[in-house]
C-alpha cells in the first residue's frame, strides 16, 4: 500500500476544512471564501520563476478586488446575523429564569 501523494493529502485538508467553515458559518460565505482562492493563485502566480510568470491584468486585479469585497461585506453581514441571533438566545433564556 504506497502512501497518499501531497496534491492528495491539500485536497483532503481543504475539502475537511471548507466542510468546517460551512458547518460553522453559511453555505454562502463558505462559496465566497472559495472564490478567494481564484485570487490568491493569482497572486502566488507572480512569485514563480519566468517560463511560468504570468502577469497580473487589470481585469484581474478588479476582479479580486470585487471578491475580497464581497467577502468582507458577506462576512460583516454574517456576523451581524450570528450575533443578533445569540441576543434573542440570551434574551429568552434570561426570560425563562424570570418566570421560574
Amino acid at each position: 500500500m504506497s502512501c497518499p501523494d501531497s496534491a492528495t493529502n491539500i485536497f483532503v485538508a481543504f475539502s475537511g476544512s471548507f466542510l468546517i467553515l460551512i458547518s460553522l458559518t453559511s453555505p454562502v460565505l463558505s462559496s465566497v471564501a472559495a472564490l478567494l482562492t481564484i485570487f490568491i493563485v493569482a497572486l502566488v502566480d507572480q512569485l514563480l520563476p519566468e517560463p511560468l510568470y504570468s502577469p497580473l491584468t487589470p481585469a484581474a486585479i478588479v476582479g479580486g478586488c470585487l471578491i475580497i469585497g464581497a467577502f468582507i461585506l458577506l462576512s460583516w453581514a454574517t456576523y451581524k446575523e450570528m450575533d443578533e441571533e445569540k441576543r434573542k438566545k440570551l434574551e429568552e433564556v434570561s426570560e425563562s429564569d424570570l418566570e421560574d
